[in-house]
């Protein structure tokens, strides 16, 4: 196991989303952004970092005119026009920055690309850069920068030689062999410029000498030494090669040394017989070909190494490093000088298109080699190397291979349409992304590229992926130029710390650029912008560790601050440290790391000794935390501890870390873990011994980090939230830095409880028009009004009320009212149904009031009839009179005059109101005075109810009594006993089973104005139950025959003097006739069921029963003699006569066959038969069939007789 101490060397810059902006944009923009948007006439492209533009771009098919610049204008002077009209925008203008320009690129006429390098204090400023992109008329495309804030840079303590020796001790320890320093002169390091965390390392701003340290074709790196301190600031590894590791040893080595005075194939020398020289040579020329076709610039030029005979494009073939490792060398590589590749390496076309394209990556845009930058710097390599292979067509090659390297000794190693088949992701939320956290592979440089890779096949193949199908730009041309020309312009245009959400941005602006000079359509950008899309190149990648942490509160509360460490006179004074914590910068604490703070330059940190200590950082005075609702303890944390890795499994051992306890108010020794509370981002590490179990803030946080945990548990309690700092025996670092930190609580949210609301009128010129005032959930709340024509604010119109004016005729009139609680705001806009209309014409009654053509009585109401009035809306209210004089009180449309009214003259004044308009009408007077009382109400005739017993079901109807008034209304209520029935109200009420055995009676009741008089009917007899069957009735068992009677037994009923009445029915249907208690089936019941239906009736009440057949009717049964016989002599010429005796009943139909020894004679079919010859000796006998409708027929043989002569 490994103890290790490291922070990451990766750009982790913070990514803004792309917002359009139209030219009305309402936040208050600098003046660089205002006349942008003045000068454009569409919406612009803009991406903001902390407050400042970082990318600002117009889309295809708009302008942007700079008056100062027109087509003649030369590139240089016209992109320095617009930094001069524009650069505020981008911070250009800020203090001590100058824009040098360093290079243009691309041809006049046709789009270009000015890139200039920031200087503070004229020293070069790293990663900060301007590329301004011109069109085709030299207007500005688009502009792209990444400046530092710096506004200046101390003077350098350390000299360069000191710190090149540095830089080169640095490197020689870690590479155990000599190296060569290039200096690259004093440069400033902003980590927030170039997208670095500013840890204590780096300090911020620093001014630093720059190194580009070798050794050897393995090692190039460029180093970064403090030019005050001495620290190595910065050390990168800037070989880039593919990504292949070496498997095999040989024993041939060399020293990296650029192709020059020795080179066995020039442009005048003859082929070489050597097949890697002539596959080196020819796809170097085929790779620069490409770059001269599609990029406008010579390869050579650009990359070219420096000979006595100019710049050559430096190819090295079978090279073997001299650094130990196997030969043949199983890679290929470019050291900034020129290309070297192992055995076999040449040979693959895209392999040489990608590293020398590593060579136009670091002499244009720069890109730096890790995390995303080094990823897409990968990616642009892979893709114009496939780009070269598919121009470059050779042996093998086929227009839908997209590997990468697939010539190379060993296969293909990357593949561009399917990067997962390779181990690579295809979008930037897929679970191959490598997070690389030991920056093992400098941020996932190799297997990152698979996003961009990706990205390159959609646009130029087209396809359907990730819901996105896409129409290929490339489609009917294998040559791929347009995919060429998108790809080489991108890559000018991207500075050193682009991130795929940069290169999203470059594309659709490079898109449109192309647009914009004809060579590209708008169909085209739609399939850069669909692929961007596809592969989410502006969404951050799943692995991502989380970098912040919510604020908020649940919907429905709204927070208010407790604690903030960063308000007040003296936020020092905000926390108690212990010693080994303080306040940066303020603070011997790390000081020689130097300023180190989320927001502004102040923190809070503990140094992470070399020794076993527990000190802590509390808050100085006590948080009282509210009961009964939620409450969080918010921070902003930079944390680097001392840690170990264990590299057989890379287990991670933490020594040194941060915990978070609440301390008790009342005693400082009493405090409670917050490790197992509810976090955001919280401690995961458990540390070692002598801080073994404790869960803590451990390792490195990889930047800062927002950590926020719920202590609504710490309710009803004052309290101090308490930071440690643990530690073990031995080593450190730079520790723990906290900022921003925030205790709050999350009160309920400010709401209206009732509503405010505006009349559902119209509102009229001159009329007042109120709003209701609401009521807020909040006792504190204030309420303010703002009332509003067509949504703009009436001047001075700020109370509940308002009273339109002539200038509102036609507009909507609203108003907003608005509720404040503390630091809540909330407005409710409540709108006027319709437009104002011009001032109402004036109110009159069309139909006067009335009053009844009767005299009034004391005691009886007097009623007035309404008036009718010319418009809608109107109220109206009454004052009634006594002899001209009003009545106390009497103020509605009726009046019943009283005892002193008795002589007088009573009459009414009606007043109609409608908004500010108030008529009141002439005064109605009674025909007559006011008459005395009528006699009391009551009854002439007494209501009645019948003589009968009542029953369950049999309504009973009282008789309504007669009053001595006229025009009495009478209302009824049954009662049993002496209860109400509930609902029984009517002249007639049906007895329900409840009623059964008590007494029923009736009030009625006369009303007569304010009289009521009331009188009882009855009570009744006790009331019968419902009628019911006892026993019921029953048929003999077996099924019925036709002719035989059948009789129902009698039921019983409960009820005695029941009488029962018959129903016969055959199959459910009545038998006319049939109603006694005894039936006689016939011929038409035979197959049927029959049934009886006995009814019980008693008074009013029935009940019936069915008796049915147990099974159908059956057929009736003929009464027949035993035997029948023939009567007459049998002989010859003799009547022989069938003699068939007694059947029953009656309507038997009889036929006859005359048989002879059995057999059926021929036409014998009389009751006689005479015998002729042919019988002689024979037996003759008669068969008599007798047959009846709905009875079973019935045959009888007489005995035969022998006929003898």
């Amino acid at each position: 196991m490994r103890r290790v101490l490291a922070s990451a060397c990766a750009a982790l810059a913070a990514t803004a989303a792309l917002a359009v902006v139209p030219p009305s944009y309402a936040a208050r923009p600098d003046d660089g952004e205002a006349a942008l948007q003045a000068d454009a006439d569409g919406p612009l492209r803009i991406r903001r970092e902390h407050g400042v533009a970082t990318f600002v771009g117009k889309p295809a098919g708009t302008d942007l005119d700079n008056p100062g610049v027109g087509r003649r204008t030369p590139a240089s002077v016209a992109a320095r026009a617009h930094l001069d009209r524009y650069g505020e925008a981008i911070g250009a203008d800020r203090s001590g920055t100058r824009l040098v320009e360093r290079r243009t690129v691309g041809k006049p006429g046709e789009g270009q690309l000015v890139r200039y390098q920031q200087q503070v204090g004229g020293v070069p400023v790293l990663g900060g850069e301007v590329v301004v992109g011109l069109g085709a008329d030299h207007e500005l495309d688009s502009l792209n920068a990444h400046l530092s804030d710096a506004t200046g840079v101390p003077a350098p303590t350390l000299a360069e030689d000191d710190a090149r020796a540095v830089a080169a001790g640095t490197v020689r320890r870690a590479v155990g062999r000599r190296v060569q320093v290039e200096d690259g002169g004093r440069w400033v390091l902003d980590p927030e410029a170039v997208g670095l965390d500013a840890t204590p390392e780096r300090g911020g701003v620093r001014g630093v000498w720059r190194f580009e340290v070798r050794a050897g074709s393995a090692v190039r790196r460029l180093v970064l030494v403090d030019d005050r301190t001495g620290d190595v600031l910065l050390d990168v590894d800037l070989v880039e090669d593919i990504d292949r590791t070496v498997c095999d040893r040989a024993n041939v080595w060399g020293q990296e040394v650029p192709c020059t005075t020795d080179a066995v194939r020039t442009e005048t020398s003859g082929p070489s017989a050597v097949a890697d020289v002539e596959a080196a040579f020819a796809h170097a020329g085929a790779t620069s070909t490409f770059y001269q076709q599609v990029g406008f610039f010579d390869l050579t030029s650009l990359i070219g190494y420096p000979t006595a005979s100019g710049l050559k494009l430096s190819s090295t073939v079978r090279f073997c490093p001299n650094s130990g490792q196997n030969c043949p060398y199983a890679n290929a590589f470019w050291n900034g000088q020129g290309m070297f590749y192992g055995q076999g390496y040449a040979a693959a076309d895209d392999v040489v298109g990608h590293e020398m394209t590593h060579g136009v990556i670091e002499r244009s845009s720069g890109l730096l080699y890790w995390d995303q930058p080094g990823a897409i710097n990968e990616s642009l390599a892979d893709i114009i190397g496939e780009i070269v292979d598919h121009r470059n067509v050779g042996p093998g090659d086929t227009a839908t291979d997209w590997r990468l390297g697939e010539d190379l000794p060993n296969g293909a190693i990357r593949d561009l349409a399917n990067p997962p088949a390779k181990g690579q992701p295809d979008r930037m939320t897929s679970a191959l992304w490598d997070a690389d956290l030991r920056y093992e592979d400098g941020g996932g440089v190799h297997r990152n590229s698979g996003v961009g890779n990706k990205a390159f096949h959609l646009i130029s193949q087209g396809g359907t992926f990730n819901g996105q199908t896409i129409t290929g730009i490339d489609a009917g041309d294998p040559s791929l130029t347009r995919s060429g020309l998108l790809w080489v312009r991108t890559m000018a245009g991207l500075t050193a710390f682009t991130e795929y959400a940069d290169l999203a941005v470059v594309l659709q602006q490079t898109c449109a650029q192309l647009v914009d000079l004809n060579w590209f359509t708008a169909a085209d950008c739609t399939a850069v912008n669909k692929a961007i899309l596809a592969t989410e190149l502006t969404s951050p990648p799943t692995s991502d560790p989380e970098k912040d942490a919510p604020r908020g509160c649940p919907d429905g509360r709204f927070p208010r601050t407790l604690f903030d460490s960063e308000t007040g006179s003296d936020p020092t004074a905000k926390l108690a440290p212990a010693p080994g914590w303080g306040r940066t910068p303020a603070t011997p604490v790390n000081a020689a790391y130097g300023v180190n703070a989320y927001s502004g330059d102040t923190a809070w940190v503990a140094e992470d000794p070399p020794g076993a200590v527990s000190r802590s950082l509390r808050s100085a005075a006590p948080i009282a935390v509210p009961q009964g609702q939620p409450s969080y303890l918010a921070f902003r944390q930079w944390y680097l501890f001392d840690f170990g890795i264990d590299p057989a499994n890379g287990t991670g051992y933490w020594y040194d870390g941060g915990t978070l306890e609440m301390t008790s108010a009342a005693d400082d020794t009493s405090w409670v873990s917050l490790s197992n509370y509810p976090w955001d981002n919280g401690p995961t590490r458990v540390l070692q011994p002598p801080n073994e179990t404790r869960k803590a803030f451990a390792g490195s946080s990889r930047g800062w980090i927002g950590s926020r945990v719920e202590i609504t548990g710490f309710g009803g309690q004052s309290v101090r939230p308490t930071f440690t700092v643990r530690t073990d025996e031995s080593y450190g670092g730079p520790g723990w830095y906290l900022d921003d930190i925030l205790v709050y609580t999350c009160d309920l949210g400010l709401a209206a409880t009732v509503a405010p609301t505006l009349p559902a009128t119209t509102p009229r010129v001159g009329v007042t028009v109120s709003v209701t005032a609401p009521t807020w959930n909040l006792p504190d709340a204030v309420t303010s009004y703002q009332w509003r024509r067509d949504g703009a604010p009436v001047a001075g119109a700020t109370q509940p009320s308002y009273t339109p004016v002539a200038g509102d005729v036609g507009t909507a009139l609203s108003v907003v009212v608005t509720g404040t609680s503390g630091g809540q705001t909330v407005p409710v806009v409540l709108a006027a149904p319709a437009p104002v209309e011009a001032a109402p014409v004036p109110l009159q009654a069309t139909m006067p009031p009335s009053l009844p053509a009767t005299a009034p009585r004391v005691g009886t109401a007097f009623t007035v009839t309404a008036p009718v009035w010319n418009q809608a809306g109107v109220t109206t209210t009454y004052q009634w009179r006594r002899d001209g004089q009003p009545i106390v009180g009497a103020m509605s449309a009726s009046y019943t005059p009283v005892a002193d009214d008795l002589g007088t003259t009573i009459g009414v004044i009606a007043t109609g109101t409608r908004g500010e308009q108030v008529v009141e009408l002439a005064p109605v007077t009674a025909i007559a005075a006011v008459q005395a009382a009528p006699p009391p109400l009551q009854a002439t005739t007494q209501p009645s109810l019948p003589a009968t017993t009542p029953q369950v079901g049999t309504p009973i109807t009282v008789t309504a009594p007669v009053w001595n008034r006229p025009d009495v209304v009478t209302t009824y209520q049954w009662l049993r006993g002496d209860q109400p029935i509930a609902g029984a109200t009517q002249p007639s009420y049906s007895p329900v089973p409840a009623d059964v055995g008590t007494r029923l009676s009736v009030v009625a009741t006369g009303t007569l104005g304010d009289e009521t008089a009331s009188v009882v009917a009855g009570p009744m007899t006790d009331v019968l139950p419902v009628l019911a069957v006892v026993t019921v009735p029953s048929l003999a068992a077996g099924a019925p025959r036709v002719g035989r009677a059948i009789a129902v037994t009698a039921p019983t009923w409960n009820l005695a003097g029941t009488i029962p009445t018959y129903q016969w029915r055959r199959n459910g249907q009545p038998l006319a006739g049939r109603t006694q208690a005894t039936y006689t089936p016939v011929a038409a019941d035979v197959g049927t069921r029959l049934s009886v239906v006995v009814t019980g009736t008693n008074g009013a009440q029935s009940k019936a029963v069915t008796a049915a057949a147990s099974a159908d009717t059956a057929l009736g049964i003929l009464t027949a003699p035993r035997t029948v016989r023939t009567t007459g002599t049998p002989s010859v010429g003799r009547r022989l006569t069938a003699a068939r005796g007694t059947w029953a009943p009656t309507g038997i139909t009889f036929t006859y066959r005359w048989l002879r020894d059995g057999k059926v004679i021929a036409g014998a079919t009389r009751a006689s038969f005479v015998l002729r010859t042919v019988d002689r000796g024979h037996r003759v006998a008669v068969r008599i069939t007798a047959r009846k409708s709905g009875y079973a027929t019935v045959v009888r043989t007489s005995a035969a007789v022998l006929v003898r002569r």
